[in-house]
């Protein structure tokens, strides 16, 4: 027999476990440490230490005897929160010495709510048939999938026909996603809609009219109709494809355990103990999820089971995601003590993070949400020995003023012994990142913008985007113009003018209208896209405008150049983008002019995490993810900053769960913070849940009448509940700082008549800082006008550029030219060249030794990489299988750092030749003119033609071309297109995958392989059925050849050394 070690002393004190983990605990929290096994909801303000009693409570817990470590569930957000509160509670244990160490003894579980779901799935949905592990996409996959299926719905659609092409998919995953997080079904949101129609009807009208109000509500309800068609195709293709997000995992959890309750009696069986974390963000699906699981009826084993809900209703800042505040304040109702009384409420009210004068600030700004009825959140106050903490405040005239002064008191602190990465600048929007980090870039210091949305408006990165966005919709006119107006092409004010009026003139020639002298804001403003002016059009027909002889010339340059981009437009997106980027030119001019082109690399790491999980690159998609990250500046994914030495910039919601010593909030001013609300009421908003659908509905403002007076009313109680939201998130910002909190606001921005009203959220830091002397007014009082346009500001358009530092380029090109005439010259020759061209400077000489001294260090690095480990990543294209296949060594390297493919005159003629191709088979005649023009076919293209016209195929009609797949084999997802596929009934044959070949090289049976599986797991048919063949196009030679799916598996076996 085993003989297992027993415990020297249980815990019989609350002393014992503060000595034994070396925390000399509050009272509150002993009180939450120590509290029976019964229901609890603890209210734990911000930096009170939420984590650590979590851990000693599982330490009380195990130590005491009541529970084994494997009895504990641990619930929480994120992955990096449920990691650290796993290394809290495991460290604690051993710290504590309470473990056994027997055999076999388990370990607390610690997850993320969203795995928690899809892993009850996983291990119970049998039972209510579900019978596969789908793949599991997040993020920009979403945008991707719900752009194909407004691409291919078949409409008719007669209300959402009016909006830009752009904001659908964004709209349907809205719609969806809301559903999801309240467990409403299409049925349910139909049947609400035709009451909500009927009930409008019966409104009021203003002289025999609908009011205005109603219209748009009538409207909104077609609408929302027409998109719950297309949430059913979005999910139908989920299906489909074998994918899920983690709502559907969440909805299928819920469904599962409401029909199947031996569920719940097996968890409760599994667990002695149950702590959820962050409880205020949960939603109303995840709360019916924790509830049907863990509590009950009266006469059920499953009420009064210990469930510790922990979290901040004054923190509650993800509403905009469906997070139900709610659930927080109504646990104690919702799960109840055995004797069936409401749960145990506890307070943790000692922040352990900051001075007591930055607490104050936090206090004083949750003030509004403490007098809101049934909030219920905690005052903050600092330990005795905590220090003061500082705070203080600026004003000043301009926004500009405000950032000159930031940057200069960043650099401040620094010299003064604070560390860049432990100083942070959180905004409220996204928009206000980018002049911030110019003007800290400007000073050379080390700066992170942490999330993609704030990328988007760097000078060089906007040209980038506005350049996709030019490529995807040709009504895009104010990208054409912000283009054509920038430091490339330098257009001038009238050149745009004549430009604008060429595309009215292009857009009116089959209709009749009055003129307008205003033509260049009509063609740049219109939205209508059945109406709206193309400014495209006239690029590519100037006609006799009157532009001046260089505006053409640059005029026709850009043409050529987004004619060229076009035809790149089907390639996924990251190559799309990174061929955008060389044609611009943007590295090499941040390069030559000694700018950091980190930023850049960063956006093209965040376009790359836009991964293919349908085999099908979307423009489209990207954009309306970049557009969903720019407008929701709380952001799509929550990032986390880097370990770098540098300053963080982000906005506040990204800032939840972070500290720093020092952290600026700027742009305190109203109607910027606080926000004034931009999601509309759901009467007129259709991607919005109904409220009385919602699974907070008791806790929300309803809309009372359905009548204009009724809407005005919800408005105005949306307006309040808005305000409280703000409340939270400032609670948030300010409670983020550990020493020093720093405000500022402004009076005038550029564009503004009247001076800027001070944030009611400044008033309350001014005031303390007024009273501690730490105020700095550098304001001009009294002025009724804005001081920035008072005086006009006269600028030559086009800009004119730095006359040195041109003449400095064009001189560093005279001897690149020259340069290439010397190469062939001797030795001496090129020598005494070298000294007549000129002498480097002290400052260039030290440059190139830096350059130098890193390719030496770059050397030694590559050859200490020779051990290196790199994981193969779980998503690979055929192409790639095939590099991985033919050179492991080089395939690592290639991920370690990624290049450019090589130029190949023969890869592009064949993909010119597969673009040919699928046009031939796929696109309608009727269709042909909103094609780019194609430029001339090459001699090899044509000959390639030709031969094709004459071979076996060309009176073939196949089933598909380009096909795309998404296929699993094992840990990996295989990707890719498909050449063609044939209905093949001969040779015991059904079918026939085919990839063409442009020459009479050998080729790989790989990429063969991998169609012949993918096609025939789509069609659920025994590969058997289906041959492959290489199709020699020049030839007409069809090579039938042996693809078995063993040759994926050997591609997919690395070698481990």
């Amino acid at each position: 027999m085993t003989l297992h070690p027993i415990r020297k002393q249980l815990f019989t004190s609350p002393d014992q476990l503060s000595d034994a983990l070396k925390i000399p605990f509050s009272d509150e929290q002993i009180e939450c440490i120590t509290a029976p096994l019964e229901p609890a909801v603890i209210i734990a303000g911000a930096g009170s230490g939420k984590t650590t009693v979590m851990a000693a409570r599982v330490v009380w817990l195990v130590g005491t005897g009541q529970v084994k470590p494997e009895e504990v569930l641990g619930l929480t957000f994120t992955r990096k929160a449920a990691a650290e509160l796993a290394t809290r509670v495991s460290d604690a244990l051993a710290n504590a010495g309470v473990l056994t160490g027997r055999d076999g003894e388990g370990a607390e579980l610690v997850m993320t709510y969203d795995s928690f779901a899809a892993r009850l799935v996983s291990e119970f949905g049998l039972r209510i048939g579900i019978d596969r592990d789908p793949v599991m996409i997040t993020g920009a996959s979403r945008f991707r999938l719900a752009t194909r299926v407004v691409a291919d719905a078949p409409g008719p659609f007669h209300s959402i026909s009016r909006l830009s092409h752009h904001s659908i998919p964004e709209r349907v995953l809205t719609l969806d996603a809301e559903m999801a997080s309240h467990l409403v079904t299409s049925d349910e949101v139909l049947e609400h809609a035709g009451f909500a129609e009927r009930r409008f009807l019966e409104a009021p009208l203003y002289r025999g009219n609908v009011m205005r109000d109603v219209a748009r509500a009538l409207d909104a309800t077609a609408e929302r109709r027409e998109l719950v068609g297309l949430v059913n195709r979005y999910q139908e293709l989920k299906r489909k494809l074998g994918v899920v997000e983690f709502a559907d995992q969440l909805r299928e959890a819920v469904r599962l355990v409401t029909h199947v309750p031996e569920v719940g009696r097996e968890l409760r069986r599994r667990f002695k103990v149950v702590l959820l974390d962050e409880y205020q963000d949960t939603s109303s699906a995840q709360a019916e999820l924790l509830r049907t699981l863990f509590t009950g009826p009266v006469d059920s084993d499953a009420m009064g089971f210990p469930v510790t809900a922990v979290g901040d209703p004054y923190q509650a800042i993800y509403g905009w995601r469906g997070a139900a505040a709610g659930n927080i304040l109504e646990f104690p109702h919702q799960f109840r003590r055995s004797d069936g009384a409401p749960a145990e409420r506890q307070t943790l009210s000692i922040n352990r993070r900051s001075g007591h004068r930055i607490l104050e600030v936090g206090n004083r700004l949750a003030a509004g949400l403490h007098a809101a009825p049934g909030e219920e959140g905690v005052s903050l106050v600092a330990p005795d020995d905590a220090k003061p903490g500082a705070v203080a405040a600026a004003m000043f005239d301009t926004f500009r003023d405000e950032v000159d002064w930031l940057a200069e008191a960043v650099i401040t602190h620094h010299e003064a012994g604070t560390a860049w990465k432990d100083q942070a600048v959180l905004v409220r929007r996204n928009a206000a990142l980018a002049p911030i980090f110019e003007a800290l870039r400007e000073r050379d210091v080390p700066v992170e913008i942490v999330g993609l949305g704030g990328l988007l408006g760097l000078p060089e990165v906007a040209p980038v985007v506005a350049t996709l966005r030019v490529l995807d919709d040709v009504t895009a006119n104010p990208e054409v113009a912000a283009l054509l107006t920038g430091p490339r092409w330098n257009f001038g004010l009238a050149d745009m003018e004549a430009l604008g009026a060429r595309a009215r003139q292009l857009a009116s020639e089959s209709r009749i209208e009055p003129p307008d002298s205003d033509d260049l804001v009509r063609a740049v403003t219109q939205a209508d896209p059945g109406e709206v002016v193309s400014l495209l059009d006239a690029v590519a027909d100037p006609g006799a405008a009157v532009l001046s002889a260089e505006a053409r010339r640059r005029l026709a340059r850009f043409h050529a150049e987004i004619t060229a981009l076009r035809r790149h437009v089907a390639e996924p997106v990251a190559d799309l983008v990174t061929r955008v980027i060389g044609t611009l030119g943007l590295e090499a001019e941040l390069i030559a002019t000694g700018k950091d082109t980190s930023q850049v690399s960063r956006f093209v790491a965040e376009v790359a995490s836009y991964v293919d999980v349908d085999g099908d690159g979307s423009l489209t998609g990207l954009i309306a993810y970049l557009d969903a990250e720019s407008e929701h500046g709380e952001g799509l994914m929550q990032a986390t900053p880097s370990e770098d030495d540098s300053v963080k910039l982000m906005t506040v919601h990204r800032a939840k769960g972070l500290e720093w010593h020092t952290v600026f909030l700027p742009s305190l001013v109203d109607k910027v913070f606080p926000s004034e609300s931009r999601s509309g009421v759901w009467p007129q908003r259709a991607d919005t849940l109904p409220a009385p659908l919602r699974g907070d509905a008791g806790s929300i403002p309803q809309l009372g009448e359905y009548t204009k007076k009724g809407i005005e009313a919800y408005r105005a109680a949306l307006r309040d509940d808005h305000r409280l939201s703000e409340d939270r998130l400032a609670y948030v910002a300010a409670t983020r700082a550990k020493a020093l909190l720093l405000a500022s606001a402004h009076t005038w921005t550029p564009e503004n008549i009247r001076p800027r009203a001070e944030s009611p959220y400044f008033a309350v830091i001014r005031e303390l800082c007024e009273a501690a002397g730490t105020y700095l007014d550098a304001s001009t009082r009294g002025i009724e006008s804005n001081p920035i346009p008072a005086e006009p500001v006269r600028a030559a358009w086009p800009v004119e550029l730095d006359a040195a530092a041109l003449a400095q380029r064009a001189a560093a090109a005279d001897l690149i030219e020259q340069a290439r005439d010397v190469v062939a010259n001797t030795p001496a020759e090129q020598e005494r060249w070298a000294w007549q061209s000129g002498v480097v400077a002290d400052e260039d000489a030290a440059r190139v030794g830096q350059w130098d001294e890193s390719i030496q260090h770059l050397t030694e690095l590559a050859q200490r990489r020779g051990g290196r480990t790199v994981e193969l990543p779980d998503g690979l294209s055929a192409t790639a299988l095939m590099a991985l296949q033919a050179d492991q060594d080089a395939f690592a390297a290639g991920l370690l750092r990624r290049m450019p493919r090589r130029p190949s005159s023969a890869a592009r003629v064949g993909s010119r030749f597969h673009e040919w191709l699928q046009e031939r088979f796929l696109l309608p005649a009727a269709l042909e003119e909103l094609e780019p023009q194609a430029a001339p076919a090459s001699e090899e293209l044509t000959k390639l033609i030709d031969a094709f016209e004459r071979g076996r195929f060309a009176q073939r009609t196949p089933l598909g071309v380009e096909v795309p797949f998404l296929m699993r084999r094992g840990p990996h997802v295989l990707r890719g297109r498909i050449d063609a596929v044939y209905a093949w009934q001969q040779d015991g044959l059904d079918f026939l995958v085919v990839d063409w070949k442009t020459s009479n090289q050998a080729a790989d049976p790989l990429q063969l392989a991998v169609y012949r599986q993918a096609w025939a797991e789509a069609r659920d048919v025994d590969p058997a059925r289906v041959g492959a063949a290489f199709y020699h196009v020049p030839t007409d030679r069809l090579r039938f050849v042996d693809a078995p799916v063993r040759l994926i598996d050997e591609a997919l076996e690395v070698d481990e050394a």
